[in-house]
């Protein structure tokens, strides 16, 4: 062996590779053909479609610095139930923002009676223009002069709400009833407005969540607002839990060439059990069907060995046994699910053996009968 060339010696060890094949995987030319079959049953068949999803709150508010201070008390925690407007936090802030908001409140009280007597007064020149006892150039001054009061007041007005806004801005408050999912801040923080990360973010009454999932778009044809969905989260493995879909999303997302739609449902969660965040194994109903006729979906995928005499005649066909010999029955399938298909009309009956997949043992093959792989018919 060591004086052979290479190329021989490859040659050789192919040819032992494929003669092993050969009788490993066809017992040699004296192997046995047994058939497996399955009864043909009547019973319920539910269509689903599976997917993946994420749990998530019916409502998320972020909520973000609006001016630059410092926290100086926290009053809400992760996982703290809170109500719209409490107080989660205090800032403090820029000095001067309460005296802002005292020294506009006085700009604004002038500027409303200054207001009010520019009005009467305009009000008194344009009778009297109208009697013709002004000239049109007092009327005119005195219109003037009535334009800039209501500017001035308008102008007071919008500098004491900014006021109030930045001083408000020192109170972090809820935006909603909920809980506190997240809390980004500690004592004594620096904050501002362009800080990436909110300060808060709250989610609505976890009571009821939302559970959004992607369908291909091969399933989402299917998918329908009203049906029943079931789905199963880690956290308890044993325990399946209900929702219904609310809303099929128009629009696409494709990642590396597989478009998929967002499917929303509705779950009730009064255990509070599920968490936002949890990925779930979502199963869509999308019909189920009593007291049917059906078979393995293996039986639909069944094609008989090269080495018969039904391979001439493999189809799209069910196949049985009759005598010992594979006989081809055509079949009209209805509704699927994940292991049997319905049989919606073909000559088949309730008992009947289905073939469902070969195994080949005997002749040289010295070991057990193996099954060989079953090719997809469609």
């Amino acid at each position: 062996m060591k004086n052979l060339p290479r190329s021989k010696l490859l040659y050789a060890l192919a040819g032992v590779i494929v003669i092993a094949g050969y009788f490993i995987f066809f017992g040699g030319e004296e192997g046995e053909i047994k058939y497996v079959t399955q009864k043909i049953e009547r019973g319920d068949i539910t269509s689903l479609v599976r997917a993946s999803g994420t749990l998530k709150p019916t409502k998320e508010a972020k909520i973000y610095s609006q001016i630059n201070g410092t926290i100086k008390e926290i009053r809400s925690e992760v996982n703290d139930e809170v109500e719209k407007d409490q107080v989660l936090a205090l800032v403090e802030g820029p000095e001067g923002l309460s005296g802002d908001v005292e020294y506009f409140k006085e700009i604004l009280k002038k500027t409303t009676t200054d207001l009010e007597i520019s009005t009467n007064s305009h009000e008194a020149s344009k009778r009297l223009y109208e009697k013709e006892l002004v000239s049109r150039e007092e009327f005119n001054k005195s219109l003037s002069e009535h334009s800039m009061a209501v500017a001035a007041r308008e102008k007071a007005q919008a500098d004491l709400d900014t006021a109030q806004r930045r001083l408000d801005a020192t109170r972090i408050t809820s935006i909603l009833d909920g809980i506190v999912l997240e809390k980004n801040i500690i004592m004594g923080e620096q904050i501002h407005p362009n800080k990436s990360e909110p300060l808060y973010v709250l989610a609505e009454n976890p009571q009821t969540l939302h559970l959004v999932s992607n369908v291909s778009e091969a399933d989402i044809g299917k998918i329908k607002e009203g049906q029943d969905v079931l789905f199963r989260v880690d956290a308890f493995p044993g325990k399946s839990f209900s929702a219904k879909v609310k809303r099929v999303s128009n629009s696409p997302s494709v990642k590396n060439d597989v478009v998929t739609y967002d499917v929303t449902c509705i779950v009730e969660n009064p255990e509070l059990e599920l968490k936002p965040g949890m990925t779930a194994e979502v199963k869509k109903v999308i019909s189920t069907k009593k007291d049917v006729l059906k078979i393995p979906t293996a039986a639909l995928r069944f094609i008989p060995p090269k080495s018969s005499a039904a391979a001439a005649e493999a189809g799209e066909n069910a196949w049985v046994l009759k005598q010992g010999k594979l006989s081809p029955v055509a079949v009209e399938t209805g509704i699927s699910d994940d292991f049997h298909t319905e049989i919606v009309n073909g000559s088949l009956s309730e008992g009947d053996q289905i073939v469902v997949e070969y195994t080949i043992s005997g002749g040289n093959n010295k070991g057990p009968g193996f099954a060989l792989p079953q090719p997809k018919r469609f």
